[in-house]
């Protein structure tokens, strides 16, 4: 074994600038059923992905897929009225009851409508 051996480093990802918000949401399970749904706080949100707190005590399992349902008014969008899109849990702590995740499958307009939640965020200053 060599005595200059070299340590190992972690090389952290590039991800996309983050904006603060604190909208109300909902993950679903089913994208158009009411049912089996969950209020969450958005904490903030990025183009690839977002990070959310429940409101009440769940369980999550990374890996899993739920639908987010963002209500865009609040955010200075009126039309449409909401984005529902499809999104993977990526990490959940089981003590804050907080969820990181990513958008998975987005349609173009899926896409526009997240650009523009961090366009109107960046503008009011939530960074």
């Amino acid at each position: 074994m060599s005595s200059e051996s070299k340590p190992i480093q972690k090389i952290a990802k590039n991800r996309a600038q983050r904006y603060i918000s604190h909208a109300l949401v909902e993950v679903r399970r089913f994208k158009l059923l009411p049912f089996f749904c969950d209020s969450a706080v958005l904490l903030d949100i990025s183009i690839g992905g977002f990070k959310l707190e429940f409101t009440g005590e769940i369980k999550v399992v990374p890996g899993n897929q739920y639908w987010l349902n963002i209500p865009l008014s609040p955010l200075g969008i009126y039309a449409p009225k909401r984005l529902i899109c499809k999104s993977e849990c990526r990490w959940f702590d089981d003590t804050r009851y907080r969820i990181g995740g990513t958008f998975i499958d987005l349609t173009k307009t899926e896409q526009m409508l997240i650009e523009q939640i961090v366009s109107s965020l960046k503008s009011r200053g939530q960074l």
